[in-house]
């Protein structure tokens, strides 16, 4: 039986696909902010007529409100202090809007225990969702004024790998909530905002393995800032650095003199 999804449970699919660099918890958040957040910002700061997130499907239109934060004080400064900034939420939202899973033409087929779980982040809100982002999200956005076209229908079988929220704990309760390659705590840097907050690396890709596993938290999983988390999955040829490496290239980095943009 062919599986039916709306807009709220594709975005979720859209954002395990293009935000792997966010943990599912910051996932969540993006959710969150998205449906039940991010309206009202746009309300007070831009338009006072902005109805209902999915209902306003112009990806141009979360692109143009995302440049126009740094150029409105109050709007940059609410952003700024937000835990999920709505700037990266409006860029995600932005990309679901041009995607293939927004535009109908993903065929996504979950598992037994997937379909499960596909209301796993209820949202309050009822609404309709955007269009895709680039396949690296961390890159800087380049938004032709014309799309190439593409409707090359294909279908695709979703399998995720789940992950323990009690092994996460574990791991936390042992090496804290610093990064232990760089050494940044986000509370120390961001006050209450960033208490408790920290994303958590498998050493070795859950999406490597065969299946369930043993797995000693103290070892196989390490806390890592989202920079380094991010960094840690860019190694040469699609391969993940180890903490020692990543280490290693921080302080090479130091190593090197400063140039002046001068």
């Amino acid at each position: 039986m062919e599986n039916t999804f709306d807009t709220h449970d594709k975005f979720i699919l859209y954002l395990e696909k293009n935000a792997k660099m966010f943990s599912e918890e910051r996932q969540k958040e993006l959710v969150d902010v998205a449906e039940n957040h991010l309206p009202n910002f746009i309300r007070t700061y831009f338009i006072p007529t902005f109805g209902e997130l999915y209902e306003q499907t112009d990806h141009n239109l979360y692109l143009k409100l995302r440049s126009q934060v740094s150029s409105n004080a109050e709007a940059n400064a609410h952003n700024n202090i937000e835990h999920t900034q709505y700037t990266v939420v409006m860029k995600f939202f932005a990309g679901f809007l041009q995607s293939k899973l927004f535009k109908g033409k993903e065929v996504v087929n979950l598992t037994e225990k997937e379909l499960e779980n596909k209301g796993k982040y209820n949202s309050k809100s009822t609404t309709t969702l955007p269009k895709e982002a680039k396949e690296d999200p961390l890159q800087p956005e380049e938004v032709p004024e014309e799309y190439l076209t593409e409707g090359r229908i294909h279908q695709v079988n979703v399998t995720k790998h789940e992950r323990s929220h009690e092994l996460r704990q574990l791991c936390l309760n042992h090496y804290g909530y610093t990064c232990q390659v760089c050494g940044m705590n986000f509370e120390q840097k961001y006050g209450e905002i960033g208490k408790d907050f920290i994303e958590v690396h498998h050493i070795n890709p859950i999406a490597e393995t065969d299946g369930e596993h043993v797995l000693d938290p103290k070892i196989g999983l390490i806390p890592l800032c989202s920079n380094c988390h991010s960094m840690i999955h860019r190694g040469p040829n699609g391969t993940v650095f180890t903490p020692e490496q990543l280490k290693a290239i921080i302080e090479t980095q130091k190593e090197k003199p400063t140039t002046s943009n001068r």
